[in-house]
């Protein structure tokens, strides 16, 4: 299982809670649900204390801290720089992070130990920044809570006070591999560079990230691989930010193979006020 559906399997315990224990649900709106920012944190918050005790955090304060300095200048810079944001080192050898509602952004020790530059781990961390500043994770949640309470109507009309019959509806619905869609994927990317360049990081080190990365996949693709399963395919993402970076006025290759795309006919989400700014910055 990788970290990622880990953190998923995390959200769905938690909205399991709201449901099953009674507890204030996200006020109905006209797209059903709709989750302040302080529920958002509260579910982070949620996550990170089930993370703690599985499969734990790595005790190294100076590392951490190295980390969360890291992190914030991407936050930031971000839409949502006002957020609690909180970082954490999670206890596993698969290079891979992840976001978590309200701010909570955790990376793996294998991530550390793959990243050769801070530039790269820059960019790493403002891929995530923005699944979080985009409220991607939040529509996860969302959208997982939708999941849950409809899995408690059923359980509570076929299956009346049965509650092992609900959980069994509920391992079911784990099994449902939701993730981020390619196009979230891909407008993290592009606003990964995009966050890397205003902290004043050089964004063409993610160019690198992914050319050890794909050299790594053809080696190792049964951890490789599986960790980055929801993700575009190297090549295209390469190719995409080839494209991106050159419009920042970067001197990068141009593209050889077909970029990722945001879907169809779609453009990176740019939330109201933001630039995108232009041309290279030196650190």
């Amino acid at each position: 299982m990788t970290r990622r559906r880990s953190i998923r399997l995390a959200v769905s315990v938690v909205i399991a809670a709201v449901g099953l224990l009674g507890l204030p649900a996200p006020a109905a709106h006209a797209q059903l649900f709709g989750m302040s920012e302080q529920q958002e944190i509260q579910i982070g918050r949620s996550i990170e204390q089930q993370l703690a005790k599985n499969p734990g955090f790595v005790d190294d304060p100076e590392q951490t801290q190295y980390v969360t300095d890291l992190g914030l200048q991407l936050a930031k810079v971000s839409e949502r720089p006002n957020l609690p944001w909180t970082y954490h080192i999670i206890k596993d050898d698969v290079p891979d992070a992840v976001a978590a509602p309200g701010g909570f952004i955790f990376v793996t020790s294998g991530l550390l130990q793959f990243v050769q530059s801070k530039d790269e781990l820059a960019f790493v961390l403002g891929h995530e920044t923005t699944h979080v500043a985009h409220r991607h994770a939040v529509q996860l949640a969302e959208t997982d809570m939708m999941m849950q309470v409809g899995a408690l109507l059923v359980a509570q009309f076929v299956f009346p006070g049965n509650y092992g019959a609900y959980e069994a509806s509920q391992l079911t619905r784990q099994l449902v591999d939701a993730r981020y869609s390619r196009a979230k994927e891909a407008e993290a990317d592009h606003w990964g560079v995009i966050y890397a360049q205003r902290a004043g990081y050089d964004p063409t080190a993610s160019l690198m990230f992914f050319e050890r990365l794909e050299t790594t996949e053809k080696t190792e693709s049964n951890v490789i691989t599986h960790a980055f399963e929801d993700h575009p395919n190297t090549p295209a993402r390469v190719a995409a930010l080839e494209i991106e970076l050159r419009q920042m006025g970067y001197d990068v290759p141009a593209p050889t193979t077909a970029p990722a795309t945001m879907g169809a006919g779609a453009a990176p989400a740019m939330p109201p006020g933001s630039s995108a700014g232009s041309g290279p910055q030196n650190r």
